[in-house]
């Protein structure tokens, strides 16, 4: 049973981790670059993108599955495959995308806003 869960384990990997390391479920984290994404018909339907890892390093993520319906509102990629020459090459994306709350700030009542 160990040796199975040590063979399912997927590690999360940097950019420079990921063009050293084998196997295809790598989870690959970073920022999605905006207007870098596009469906590649020659490739199958295929959807690139650029991801920018903690370290400053891009690469091209090929996703192989179906494009998310919210990829347009993701602010981060958890891309989960391995390195095929020079992209990462990804069967499942984790999203990450703003909340609707995010970003709104919320005033302290003042004193003259009290109740008489």
């Amino acid at each position: 049973m160990v040796a199975a869960f040590l063979r399912s384990a997927s590690p999360y990997v940097t950019i420079a981790q990921a063009k050293t390391s084998s196997g295809d479920r790598l989870h690959l984290m970073g920022d999605l670059v905006k207007n870098s994404f596009h469906t590649d018909f020659k490739q199958g339907g295929s959807l690139t993108f650029l991801l920018k890892d903690p370290e400053g390093a891009t690469v091209t993520v090929r996703h192989l599955g179906e494009r998310p319906a919210n990829m347009g509102e993701a602010t981060q990629v958890v891309a989960i495959g391995g390195m095929q020459g020079s992209e990462f090459v990804s069967k499942e994306l984790l999203l990450k995308c703003p909340s609707k709350y995010e970003g709104k700030r919320v005033r302290a009542p003042s004193p003259s806003d009290r109740c008489r």
